[in-house]
């Protein structure tokens, strides 16, 4: 992924899509090797004096090779397919003998949905659909393993790069009770103000006559 970054870009987060991607072809499989096995129980040893044992080992053979490819290109789908978010864009890249690549700039982005049936909230997977100025229709990032958590990444990112602000999640030290927050500074409290230790209470002061 590094190779696709812009000069000076950095990658913030990528996500690949869930393994349930695999039931499908797994199930597939499983009938496919179902079936052969059934069809080479139930077929006798010879018919007529014929031999059928080479015919039932290559129908054994075909059945695992299939199984095989199917997996094997469902696999190299799912690892060459990724969702990148840097600081930028959304970056998506697919493809195995033929590489395609999609940017989304962070500051067309108009609108990010998330979109999950039963089971794959289940997984916690889903589909990120992203709404950007000056294309027709939406970008839709399906199967996306934590779908929330890459929209909600992608939304602070695209936030701050239209506020100029930074992105960095960050929480004030907690004092003790009634101490004040970190970096606070009274009103006319010039430079090279030091805040009093926690819990110093001020004399308490007054006119007098």
């Amino acid at each position: 992924m590094a190779r696709a970054l812009l000069a000076g870009e950095t990658a913030i987060r990528t996500a690949r899509q869930h393994w349930y991607v695999f039931l499908p072809p797994l199930a597939v499989s499983l009938l496919v090797l179902g079936v052969a096995g059934s069809i080479v129980a139930v077929s006798p040893g010879d018919v007529g004096g014929h031999s059928l044992n080479l015919p039932k080992e290559v129908i054994a053979l075909v059945a695992v090779l299939f199984v095989a490819a199917v997996l094997t290109l469902r696999y190299l789908r799912w690892r060459y397919t990724t969702f990148t978010l840097t600081d930028r864009r959304v970056v998506v890249s697919r493809g195995v003998l033929s590489r395609f690549t999609k940017s989304i700039a962070l500051d067309r982005v108009q609108d990010v949905r998330v979109t999950q049936g039963l089971l794959a909230r289940v997984f916690q997977a889903g589909t990120v659909e992203i709404e950007s100025a000056g294309r027709d229709g939406a970008d839709m990032l399906r199967h996306i393993l934590d779908p929330v958590g890459f929209s909600d990444a992608l939304q602070l990112q695209a936030q701050g790069m239209r506020t100029g602000q930074a992105t960095v999640a960050w929480a004030p030290v907690a004092g003790p009770p009634g101490a004040p927050p970190a970096g606070y500074a009274p009103p006319g409290a010039g430079p090279g103000y030091t805040p009093p230790p926690p819990g110093y209470n001020p004399p308490s002061g007054g006119l007098t006559g």
